[in-house]
């Protein structure tokens, strides 16, 4: 039985992460420095840096142990991509062992100029990480999906007994510190964590609509996304099973493509039970005039977290940016049946509140 797939979800083979900031004394290009690990069949296994410019666009560096995807888009990030090169990443560990975490890497950027980091932890005090959703996308200009970006066992990195070298072009930076005691530890605020999950949720990439060959079990799976369907083709779950934690996306009703219906319902994204969860509400409309469905999506319910700490309870409060900035994204589609295309339009609410302050 064949279904038109009304959406697509894509997961990113981002594994771990690492965010170095020294926004306070810039460097003359760069204000931050992100490391990825990568492992994801279009990848291959590997790192890559993300440098975040002072004129609020990224240069991507990736080592040659990535396969190099051209017009690989970043419009979740910023104002979005300046570069995208290839080029060797030296020196580079990133793990955490017994509670410490070392991050270390090098390489030369685009004014041919010598970066490495070098962060180590030696403490004996325990430190207890926090689960969160990212919010990557607050400061998206032009987002193509809602980045949903879980990030497990989050931490900051400790100054004491921390053994901190970062320069650029032989001269010294100085990382920013966390401005308050974290767990009665004072921090930098450079963060990490080594078990990651980003998913881009209905990635507006997809225009040409397509109809899939469910399976025995009214499922269709794509690079380890399982779109789920009943017996009607409505879509009922979208399923997530790579990596070390699955997500789950539900419809309530199902996602129906239905033309002697319009339909309203609640959507949920639901990753392990410790990372809480996302809801809100779609809709969609069938236009007899045009042969077209609109879908109209807002995840107005936000961010439901599950706090592990004293300091949890603080940064994820009900009105916190953490657990609302997914409130002011927005998606509005055109399913046109007559072409069999998909026209759809994210808009990021955020950026108008930070004009309005």
């Amino acid at each position: 039985m064949k279904v038109i797939l009304p959406l697509k979800i894509n997961y990113s083979p981002i594994k771990k992460l690492a965010l170095i900031n020294f926004e306070k004394k810039p460097d003359k290009l760069y204000k931050g420095l992100e490391l990825q690990y990568i492992d994801g069949k279009s990848y291959g296994k590997g790192y890559r840096i993300i440098a975040y410019r002072n004129d609020d666009y990224v240069d991507v560096y990736d080592d040659y142990s990535l396969t190099y995807i051209e017009n690989e888009k970043f419009n979740v990030v910023q104002n979005g991509l300046n570069k995208h090169v290839q080029t060797h990443l030296d020196n580079v560990s990133f793990e955490r062992t017994n509670g410490n975490v070392e991050i270390t890497f090098k390489f030369s950027d685009l004014l041919n100029r010598e970066i490495s980091v070098s962060i180590i932890e030696h403490s004996k005090k325990r430190s207890i990480p926090m689960n969160l959703l990212a919010p990557v996308g607050v400061g998206a200009m032009k987002p193509d999906f809602m980045p949903v970006f879980f990030l497990y066992d989050f931490d900051f990195v400790r100054r004491s007994k921390t053994a901190v070298n970062v320069e650029i072009d032989g001269k010294n930076i100085a990382i920013d510190k966390f401005p308050m005691p974290m767990n009665m530890q004072f921090r930098y605020y450079s963060r990490y964590s080594v078990n990651c999950q980003l998913i881009d949720f209905i990635n507006t990439d997809y225009k040409k609509l397509i109809e899939v060959e469910m399976d025995d079990k009214l499922s269709f799976t794509e690079n380890g996304v399982k779109y789920c369907f009943n017996s009607n083709g409505g879509l009922e779950t979208v399923n997530i099973e790579t990596g070390n934690n699955p997500i789950i996306i539900k419809f309530e009703p199902e996602l129906t493509l239905n033309k002697d219906m319009d339909l309203e319902g609640k959507f949920s994204i639901a990753p392990a039970e410790c990372m809480g969860y996302i809801k809100g509400d779609y809709q969609i409309n069938w236009d007899e005039n045009t042969l077209s469905y609109k879908l109209k999506l807002i995840p107005g319910e936000g961010w439901t977290p599950v706090p592990n700490s004293r300091i949890t309870k603080m940064l994820f409060s009900p009105k916190s940016m953490f657990c609302c900035w997914t409130k002011k994204y927005w998606l509005e589609a055109v399913i046109s049946l007559k072409d069999m295309t998909a026209n759809g339009k994210w808009t990021n609410g955020n950026l108008e509140d930070s004009t309005k302050g």
